[in-house]
């Protein structure tokens, strides 16, 4: 009775020597980046400014987006280490690890701690959950909450005792309002879409009577209606009319701005954001489809459910307007499950079929190709933009760049032999990729996408005593400017505002986040002169420009 335990225990200890380097590393070497980080930082350091946790303000206005939990985890990691960009960081990281964490005991509970172990390192090592891992913005904290509520409604949905079960599904319909207040209704309609996908399939409807959804209301409405009574008496219906009809139903149906893309968009994308492990989906889904797999037993109604969760929520996100890849991240587990039960497959018959060889020598042969293309690609990234290329990165580039070309390589000559290696040695390319972007390629990138110099600028050039203001500015400005300096900058979005201001003002400063030069040019047009630019990677400028009747 030991051994199963035991299995578990080593598979988790190895689960986090490998996930825990993964999410630490990387989250101090570089500022914040566009376009979601600024904003977000900043709306987690006014919440620890001001003490207000339940309205998110961006640059001392109502920023009614998102509900305010993760926001909430931000000001709570300013609070107790301070506020640095790396510390903003921390939080996203933190939610990534425990949604690997969930994911780990959910795929052991249905196909075994073997399992577990390899759909943990899929999805901590997919490209689009890598990278949100280390980013700012509340699709990690949303991920984990969706995973933690279908691992409790399947320990549910197997329960025998009627108490067990009742517990279960009220855990399962927390961590429900748990995602409702990271990013709103969507956190209840993916796993809801899920469960109701995978009951059809399993032809067991009647479930629904023995899911006490009368729990799920109580639950919802308990721990949700201080929040929304909070909303009303700091802004009223206008608060609550931002937040459920314009970032909600708009974003939904298309009558917001931003993100919008065709009902396609994520058949293009869901294979990028999932590579390299997307280069395996074809033997993944021949393998689904297969008779012989269609069991009755636990790991068969998992792998059930696996494929309606990202059947169902693949529907959901393809059907709402404002779409992104980041929007996938809720779908990652279930897909790196199913991986996961075709790698153990392909363990326990110890050979390839034919179909199979051709995808894994190709999801063999890409880190070797991205390996060999690292170094040339970062000389010549320095040399476009004119960065001097520090020997330390450099040095780290060429090490990581050879490691995962070895591995690669013994990867293919353990192809016959034994497969157990093959994947390990797999695992371990793609591991040292993700490690030489992390604390080689950041450095790099950060010197033509951080907002330091610009911040730095505004600090030296404009007095204290002077009010710094802000023409036309997108939410990115409006985090990044007062995040760095602490200053809040007052919004001028018409140019008949701004030709007033100048005519006030004895010297007027404006900070401007320009593409193609518009708006500098219609400022300078307005006799103003230009202090600092900072030209950015994305076709923007950050500018400083002073002017009035000084």
């Amino acid at each position: 009775m030991q051994r199963p335990q035991n299995q578990s225990i080593l598979y988790f200890a190895l689960l986090l020597i490998i996930v825990i380097p993964l999410f630490s590393f990387g989250l101090a070497n570089h500022g914040l980046w566009t376009a979601d980080e600024p904003r977000v930082a900043e709306v987690g350091r006014e919440m620890a400014l001001t003490g207000n946790w339940s309205v998110p303000f961006l640059n001392e206005r109502p920023f009614l987006e998102h509900p305010p939990l993760y926001y909430a985890s931000v000001a709570a990691a300013f609070k107790v280490f301070g506020v640095h960009d790396w510390v903003a960081r921390i939080p996203s990281a933190l939610f990534a690890f425990a949604g690997v964490v969930a994911l780990f005991l959910l795929a052991a509970f249905l196909m075994g701690p073997r399992a577990g172990f390899i759909s943990g390192v899929v999805m901590a090592t997919c490209g689009e959950y890598f990278r949100v891992a280390h980013w700012v913005i509340v699709d990690s904290a949303l991920a984990f909450f969706v995973i933690l509520a279908l691992l409790f409604f399947m320990v549910a949905y197997f329960s025998e005792g009627r108490m067990r079960r009742l517990l279960f599904y009220g855990l399962s319909y927390v961590a429900c309002t748990l995602a409702f207040f990271t990013k709103g209704f969507i956190g209840i309609v993916l796993p809801g879409a899920a469960v109701v996908c995978f009951l059809a399939f399993d032809r067991n409807i009647r479930e629904v009577l023995r899911m006490h959804l009368w729990l799920a209301v109580l639950i919802f409405l308990a721990m949700t209606a201080p929040w929304f009574l909070s909303l009303w008496s700091q802004g009223g219906s206008e608060y609550l009319g931002v937040f459920l009809v314009h970032n909600h139903l708009e974003r939904f149906s298309g009558g917001s701005s931003g993100h919008h893309q065709p009902f396609y968009y994520y058949f293009l994308q869901f294979p990028a954001a999932f590579l390299p492990w997307s280069l395996l989906m074809v033997p993944v889904i021949l393998r689904f489809f297969r008779r012989s797999d269609r069991t009755t037993d636990r790991a068969g109604k998992g792998a059930l459910f696996m494929a309606c969760w990202f059947a169902a929520g693949f529907v959901v996100l393809s059907v709402a307007s404002t779409k992104r890849a980041l929007y996938l991240m809720p779908l990652f587990a279930p897909v790196s499950l199913l991986v996961a039960a075709y790698i153990e497959s392909t363990l326990k018959k110890s050979f390839f079929g034919k179909v199979d060889k051709v995808f894994v020598c190709l999801f063999g042969l890409l880190p070797c190709i991205a390996a060999m293309a690292a170094i040339p690609g970062l000389l010549m990234a320095a040399k476009k933009y004119g960065i001097a290329l520090p020997a330390k990165e450099l040095a780290f580039t060429i090490f990581f760049s050879l490691a995962s070309m070895g591995l690669s390589v013994a990867s293919f000559w353990s192809l016959r032999a034994r497969i157990a290696r093959f994947w390990a040695f797999s695992a371990a390319s793609i591991l040292s990729l993700l490690l030489l972007g992390l604390i080689a390629a950041m450095p790099v990138l950060d010197n033509f996408k951080t907002f330091v110099p610009f911040t730095e600028a505004i600090r030296a050039s404009v007095p204290s005593s002077s009010d710094l203001y802000a023409y036309q500015p997108d939410e990115t400005l409006r985090g990044a400017v007062p995040f760095y300096t602490g200053r809040f900058v007052k919004e001028i979005d018409t140019l008949p505002r701004l030709k007033e201001a100048l005519g006030k003002e004895k010297t007027l400063y404006v900070v401007i986040r320009d593409r193609r030069g518009e708006m500098e040019r219609e400022l300078l047009a307005a006799g103003m002169a230009v202090v600092f630019r900072q030209s950015r990677d994305t076709g923007r400028a950050l500018v400083i420009l002073k002017g009035g009747q000084g």
